[in-house]
């Protein structure tokens, strides 16, 4: 399965890495990658308002918009790490570490992507129908908003002539939806049968909600395979 090969080359790559750099260089990298990308999360409202008036960006473009800043801030924590993985006081220590550390992080971020598989199938699964209700579209616009990866789908801007349109007219085409329509389609038809026959998922889902702070989603939460 697609999804489990992702997994692996993620979970071995963040070791090699902890093997090739140690602990410090990656660690800095990814500090302030995730980081920049958690305070844009928390912080979205005013991203969105920003990258619109500046760059006229709606919700998807804004998403690459923090991909984009994260990778850059991550390359200078990369540059930074590096000095420092250099000195002979820190190579012994880094290295031994970084290779559990590391590995835990691969695991954390296979984790925090599966849980936005999973805010995807909460989302979109009840819905039977093509279109939905203004009660629909507030609980979609809800729940992708609750994860990091799932936030970037949505734009309250963007949904507020649909949710009138919805009060008006009793329902909207979901496939109208800016984005929303087009990564449903995407999740039922390749994404959730990935999901629910993958063989490491569970485990992921299993380590990784025991990690502190990084969700309550566990296997349970899983779909499955029919």
């Amino acid at each position: 399965m697609i999804i489990d090969v992702l997994i692996v080359l993620i979970v071995l790559g963040a070791a090699w890495m902890a093997f090739q750099r140690g602990l410090i260089q990656p660690l800095l990298a990814e500090l302030l990658a995730l980081g920049t990308l958690l305070i844009i999360y928390h912080n979205r409202s005013g991203f969105l308002a920003l990258t619109g008036a500046v760059l006229h960006a709606n919700a998807v473009l804004a998403f690459f918009l923090a991909l984009i800043l994260a990778a850059v801030l991550g390359y200078a924590g990369a540059q930074v790490g590096g000095i420092i993985h250099k000195m002979p006081v820190v190579r012994g220590v880094d290295g031994f570490l970084g290779l559990w550390v590391q590995t835990i992080f691969g695991i954390a971020l296979c984790y925090l992507l599966i849980s936005g598989m999973i805010v995807m199938d909460k989302t979109f699964t009840p819905i039977s129908t093509p279109t939905v209700n203004v009660s629909q579209l507030q609980t979609i616009e809800r729940q992708l908003s609750s994860n990091l990866f799932t936030a970037g789908l949505v734009d309250s801007h963007d949904l507020q002539p649909y949710q009138a349109q919805a009060t008006k007219a009793g329902s909207v085409q979901l496939a109208d939806l800016p984005a929303i329509g087009q990564f449903q389609n995407i999740y039922k038809d390749f994404v959730k049968p990935q999901l629910a026959g993958s063989r490491l998922a569970p485990a992921v889902m299993s380590i990784g909600h025991r990690i502190p702070g990084l969700g309550h989603l566990t296997s349970k939460d899983l779909p499955k395979k029919r």
